[in-house]
């Protein structure tokens, strides 16, 4: 089978880009999937050939995509990998993830820590020429974010604050208008409108969960994924693991939420969506050994947004899901 340059290149930078990941994955099977990848890179013609003239832009997560495609509308292809229900803390790529990446024009990714497992990956890639990688993480303020108890790590789940995710909506206005410079004044009008709809959400938040009484305004969830939301809407938040949920639940971790659910009378915790339901279902019988009953409320989405097709397939309709959730649990 006969090649062109345009296939040759990306076959070898392919083959560059698996040595690199093979060094840092332990994914069993990895291997026996990587050469069907490699003949499907094969076969198939550069986008020049196919008179697919769309831009095509890989992005991580579901959430990264939607903010992607509400700048760019429909001047370009935007997909993600990660799929729904999966979480990016510990997700590892797959060589058809590999092979999409490999393909796009451009690759986005959230950053500062979300998606572990592929963040070296994504930057040594972006470090190729003709590559264009960024992160939504690059555009915002460091004096934004919040650091955890060892002061070097990056709280990464940023969107939780509207405000860093308009910032972030900006950034990837300004880095798809440097790159694609003939939809600039496009991109500019469609960031301003979803900035806009973005300030309407935080209003809306804001007024919903003002009807939680002030001793119920405590956020108890599986993993610490939501210190954005509780510094931007005076919610105290509780987390039974840190910021990646990787490790499970001690038995200290239990008892010492147990205690803490008891003597404030919090009223509800929440599972999510991503994650096992088990550890939280042990706090919950053990307050009811202390005589406390404490609801499990419905799953918030913490890591991405829900699934194609359902409400809560954007950041818009996975923001109001969660508020909603809240407030029902805890008014």
């Amino acid at each position: 089978m006969g090649l062109d340059n345009s296939n040759s290149t990306s076959i070898f930078a392919f083959a560059s880009f698996f040595n690199f990941f093979m060094k840092k994955s332990t994914a069993p099977g990895f291997l026996a999937l990587f050469i069907p990848s490699l003949l499907f890179l094969m076969s198939c013609s550069s986008p020049s050939d196919t008179g697919d003239k769309k831009t095509k832009i890989i992005c991580t997560t579901g959430m990264v995509a939607d903010l992607v495609k509400q700048v760019t509308g429909d001047v370009a292809t935007v997909n993600h990998v990660i799929p729904s229900g999966l979480d990016p803390h510990t997700y590892k790529p797959t060589p058809q993830n590999i092979s999409e990446i490999m393909s796009a024009d451009i690759v986005i990714y959230s950053g500062i820590g979300l998606e572990a497992k592929l963040e070296e990956i994504l930057e040594n890639y972006g470090k190729q020429d003709g590559k264009f990688v960024f992160s939504l993480g690059e555009g915002l303020p460091d004096s934004s974010l919040i650091y955890v108890e060892d002061g070097h790590s990056v709280d990464p789940h940023f969107w939780f604050d509207i405000d860093l995710w308009s910032k972030a909506t900006s950034h990837v206005e300004n880095e798809l208008s440097s790159h694609m410079p003939a939809f600039q004044l496009e991109f500019a009008d469609r960031a301003a409108k979803y900035r806009s709809s973005l300030s309407d959400l935080k209003d809306w938040a804001r007024t919903e969960l003002n009807q939680i009484p002030n001793g119920q305004r405590v956020l108890v969830t599986v993993h610490d994924a939501f210190s954005y939301f509780g510094a931007s809407f005076d919610v105290q938040v509780r987390g039974l693991l840190g910021i990646s949920p990787e490790l499970d639940a001690g038995v200290q971790d239990v008892s010492s939420l147990v205690d803490f659910l008891v003597q404030n009378k919090i009223a509800a915790v929440f599972v999510e969506e991503s994650l096992p339901t088990r550890t939280m279902e042990a706090v919950v019988a053990g307050c009811q050994n202390y005589g406390h009953n404490v609801s499990l409320g419905e799953k918030l989405y913490a890591d991405n947004v829900g699934a194609a097709g359902t409400p809560q397939d954007n950041y818009l309709g996975m923001f109001k899901h969660n508020v909603k959730t809240i407030v029902n649990a805890l008014k």
